[in-house]
């Protein structure tokens, strides 16, 4: 008799290790901040109508308090996604699902529509009734004779940083589910992945900040 056939060995399990995405996460964040400066630099009006920190920041520096507002948030988004992300696959573990590459993508997904519907839509249906409902008439001839620099961030951008939200959230996807390459090594579908992320966050901040705005001006 010959020797006994040897049983193939089995698969490795299916690991969700990821090659850690520090520069894709560094780059994201330079091009948050160049953007935010950018946009704060070119629309001071805006800031100074918000009034971030009124009582402790001197009137001339509210466009810096709302720099860093406007990061601080973004930067608050991003992590909060991180934490949520962790938590969810988490408690998918207790639950008895261990933690493969699919249910951390599908994790991190919903997650990532809570980002970015959420926030938004909660603000929206709070701060977007009866305030933001209110009769616009006379509010833009306002802001263009006496903020002429706030107008188009507060009304003409406003809907398109809404919108935004729709691509970044197909190039999030997108990348995360592989159009790009495995995202736990590809580092090109994690740069793209990080910058929708960021740039996600971004949208979120702005659209509160004028938000915060539009109500402090009816205010």
């Amino acid at each position: 008799m010959g020797p006994a056939p040897v049983a193939p060995s089995p698969s490795p399990p299916e690991t969700p290790e990821v090659r850690a995405p520090w520069g894709p996460a560094a780059i994201a964040g330079v091009i948050a901040a160049l953007a935010v400066a950018a946009i704060v630099a070119t629309t001071p009006s805006v800031w100074s109508l918000l009034g971030a920190g009124r009582g402790l920041v001197p009137d001339a520096y509210y466009p810096v308090s709302g720099f860093v507002l406007v990061l601080a948030t973004t930067v608050g988004q991003v992590l909060g996604w991180a934490g949520g992300s962790a938590l969810l696959v988490h408690v998918l573990g207790l639950a008895g699902y261990p933690a493969t590459w699919l249910r951390v993508r599908l994790a991190m997904s919903v997650v990532y529509l809570g980002l970015a519907a959420l926030p938004l839509g909660v603000y929206h249906v709070l701060a977007g009734g009866w305030l933001l409902g209110l009769p616009r008439i006379g509010l833009a001839e306002w802001l263009e004779a006496n903020h002429p620099d706030a107008r188009w961030l507060l009304l003409t951008a406003h809907p398109v940083i809404d919108l935004s939200l729709i691509p970044l959230a197909a190039l999030f996807l997108l990348s995360l589910w592989g159009a790009l390459g495995d995202a736990r090594r590809s580092r090109a579908a994690q740069t793209v992945a990080a910058v929708a992320l960021v740039g996600t966050s971004l949208a979120v901040a702005l659209s509160l900040a004028i938000h915060s705005t539009l109500v402090h001006i009816r205010l």
